[in-house]
């Protein structure tokens, strides 16, 4: 018996802890795809902070061409994406989740947020591919990170 033959044989092996190893990769996929939604919610804060200090403090000084206004529209789009979450939270209506009385409403209230302001992250995301060089990944990765907080956070 050859030895691809004898590893594709062998059974999937049990762990310490009770699960198979095909088990295991499965939850160290999940565990990784939610650390990488983590890290991009986490990040988002410092992408803002970073974009608007830079934009601030050094392009304030340089003469407005086309690339500075492209960047100033793009980060505010982006900001205005994310400065609409706690209004959208406050105007929520109310649901019983006991009872399941309003929650519907509730549901298509957050989903008819939802395209209008994913909408305006991808707009902003594309055209902060057109500004600064310096503030494309900041903006981008603020963007994106806003994106997966508005879905994250508004699902039941």
């Amino acid at each position: 018996m050859r030895l691809s033959n004898r590893i594709q044989s062998r059974p999937s092996i049990q762990r310490s802890n009770g699960y198979s190893s095909k088990r295991c990769e499965r939850l160290s996929l999940r565990s990784a795809s939610e650390l990488a939604e983590i890290t991009l919610v986490l990040l988002a804060p410092a992408g803002f902070i970073y974009s608007w200090h830079f934009y601030l403090t050094q392009m304030k000084r340089q003469p407005t061409g086309w690339r500075n206004r492209v960047t100033m529209l793009s980060l505010a789009l982006a900001s205005l994406a994310a400065l609409l979450w706690p209004v959208m939270m406050m105007l929520m209506p109310r649901a019983d989740w006991g009872s399941g009385v309003g929650v519907d409403r509730q549901f298509q209230w957050v989903e008819s947020w939802h395209r209008p302001i994913l909408r305006t992250l991808l707009v902003a995301l594309l055209l902060c591919l057109f500004g600064r060089p310096r503030l494309i990944a900041p903006i981008a990765i603020a963007c994106v990170g806003t994106a997966v907080f508005w879905l994250l956070s508004t699902a039941p």
